[in-house]
This record gives structure tokens, C-alpha cells and sequence, in this order.
């Protein structure tokens, strides 16, 4: 598969990635997809290239592009259990929403 607009994955600081991906596509739409641990040199992973974001190139350190061609990393990987990618990303996202709507007021 691939990834777009991935932040970060150029940086040579960058050695571990956490990525978004569908575990199990017959699952309840909220718990199909799963974080996963992956190690910036795992065979199969490819940085492809730097990626444009409002026109401007911050190669290297910018947005990649990236493929993944049977890239396998160990099930322990999985971050707090397959199917809880989506809630991850809420328990993230939810306080970062309030904390902008205080901002506005």
C-alpha cells in the first residue's frame, strides 16, 4: 500500500514510525483500523519522495510519500490492541479540539 503526506519520515532523526492501518476491513467501521510501531529501515518500507505541501518542498525533512510492498513488522507492534487505531486517534484529536474552541472564546 501507500502513504501520502507522511510528516516527518525524511528527518534522519526519524527511526520509528506510527502508522494508521486497516487490520480488519469486515470490522465495525470504528474498529478496523490498528497503530502500528514501524521501524523506519523494515524491508519493504520505501521513502519514494519528498511531497509538495502549498506549493513549497521541505525536502528532506518534509512530507514523503511512502510504499509499503509486504513490509512486516512483529504483532507486538500493535499499539494497545488491533481494531483501536480510530480511538487512539480520538483520545488525541478530542483534547486538542477543546483546547482550540478555548482559544476562540
Amino acid at each position: 500500500g501507500t502513504k501520502y503526506y507522511i510528516s516527518g519520515a525524511g528527518d534522519p532523526r526519524c527511526k520509528i514510525m506510527i502508522t494508521m492501518v486497516q487490520t480488519n476491513p469486515d470490522g465495525p467501521p470504528h474498529r478496523r483500523q490498528s497503530q502500528i510501531l514501524v521501524p523506519i529501515d523494515a524491508p519493504g518500507l520505501t521513502i519514494d519522495h519528498p511531497m509538495h505541501v502549498f506549493g513549497n518542498d521541505d525536502a528532506p525533512h518534509g512530507h514523503m510519500h511512502l510504499t509499503f510492498d509486504d513490509c512486516r513488522v512483529p504483532y507486538d507492534n500493535i499499539l494497545l490492541g488491533e481494531g483501536r487505531g480510530f480511538e487512539i486517534s480520538q483520545l488525541r484529536l478530542g483534547p486538542g479540539r477543546i483546547h482550540h474552541c478555548m482559544r476562540s472564546i
